[in-house]
């Protein structure tokens, strides 16, 4: 699959991992460095910033971009939320401490 089709915009982590694997989604080494990270690190992403997440993978802001871009997402908020979101919700599964 090349990255320039449009998908459909994942709701979940889990379900941007699948569609990854089952779309066979095919990404530039810098981008596939910035997707493996943020599925490896979903920290990185809900807490950090576009610059932080292009440090931390080496590559240049607009790498990431491309990369949300990629994934279905419209813009870096979009993806940010994604995470933020799936740390919110592993949270909730594992209770107070």
């Amino acid at each position: 699959m090349s990255t320039h089709q449009t998908l459909t915009k994942p709701r979940s982590v889990s379900e941007l991992k699948g569609m990854i694997v089952a779309a066979g989604l095919r990404l530039p080494e810098q981008q596939e460095r910035v997707a493996r990270t943020a599925l490896a690190r979903p920290d990185i992403v809900a807490f950090g910033t576009i610059s932080s997440l292009a440090s931390e993978c080496v590559v240049s802001p607009s790498t990431v971009m491309r990369v949300a871009s990629a994934l279905g997402f419209d813009n870096f908020k979009e993806f940010k939320l994604l995470f933020q979101q799936h740390l919110r919700s592993i949270a909730a599964n594992n209770g107070p401490f």
